[in-house]
């Protein structure tokens, strides 16, 4: 019984040890930055870019990827290091890319700020 609780303790501290130092980023909504474009104010996520294409086909695309606030007069951004890889699925005709991005929090809408 002894020898048992011993190994249940190990593989718990084993455990947490393991559970602790596993690194997984997590979007944060509150660390963003303001970036100005035709005069107005967007808050985008640190580490990402507005979009350099953005009209009404784009934003039908991020909403059905299953963005919020994709409607007239949004802009889209996106993560700098995925540009690459969007680039590469337009190409490619991979609009699936999208669903995948939105799902990781690489790419959204934005309204400008009030």
């Amino acid at each position: 019984m002894k020898k048992t609780k011993l190994i249940s303790a190990a593989a718990l501290t084993l455990l947490l040890m393991v559970g602790c130092a596993t690194n997984e980023p997590k979007f944060n909504v509150n660390d963003t930055m303001t970036v100005m474009h035709d005069d107005k104010a967007y808050n985008i996520p640190k580490g990402s870019h507005l979009s350099p294409f953005t009209d009404s086909k784009v934003l039908e695309v991020y909403t059905k990827a299953g963005l919020k606030n994709c409607e007239k007069g949004a802009l889209t951004w996106e993560e700098n290091s995925v540009s690459e890889e969007i680039g590469i699925a337009i190409k490619q005709g991979d609009k699936d890319i999208f669903k995948k991005l939105a799902k990781e929090n690489k790419i959204g809408c934005v309204k400008p700020s009030k």
